[in-house]
């Protein structure tokens, strides 16, 4: 058995998947703090957000990585009259080699990916956990959590992700046509 030989029928099949039912989402990487804003990311030390003006947690543009398994979960606890705001948990399954071709840096490293941000079906989400599995000749899939955030209330001073239109997204924003 030629473990390169496994690898290629695996990312084979799991492409044809990805073509037929596969789902996309835009993956946004966190840039790592620096001592400038036009260098990176920069923050306050005291109250953990950006400084008014310029600055705060900053991404690169929107990349489209192509997914094997999206499981989205609806949060466990219901609204409660004291104003709780229920979120969703997800669950994806990306191959590593699509990670890559996609443009992340470091897909097989979790730390630099801790920070980063995807958006699927009109939400953005945080990633909670992520790890990668299977080694063969490389990496083969990897496995990430994540947990809803409002973009709007979780960065009042913070650039945050780029902003999507309809056009930009990876998957059609309506049902195909079928003639019967």
């Amino acid at each position: 058995m030629d473990d390169r030989v496994e690898l290629s029928l695996i990312n084979k099949h799991v492409r044809q998947h990805n073509r037929e039912a596969g789902e996309s989402v835009f993956w946004f990487e966190f840039v790592p703090f620096a001592a400038s804003a036009s260098a990176g990311s920069i923050y306050d030390d005291i109250y953990d957000e950006g400084p008014p003006g310029t600055g705060g947690r900053s991404y690169s543009g929107g990349l489209v990585v192509p997914c094997i398994y999206i499981n989205e979960n609806e949060d466990l606890f219901t609204a409660m009259e004291d104003g709780r705001q229920p979120t969703q948990n997800i669950n994806l399954s990306v191959l590593y080699d699509d990670m890559a071709k996609a443009g992340v840096q470091n897909p097989d490293e979790y730390n630099t990916h801790l920070n980063d941000i995807f958006f699927y079906d009109q939400r953005y989400y945080k990633v909670r956990d992520y790890h990668v599995r299977g080694r063969l000749p490389s990496e083969v899939v990897i496995g990430i959590e994540g947990y809803e955030i409002m973009v709007d209330q979780e960065f009042p001073f913070d650039p945050g992700p780029p902003t999507l239109m309809t056009q930009n997204l990876p998957w059609p924003n309506s049902f195909p046509v079928v003639s019967v």
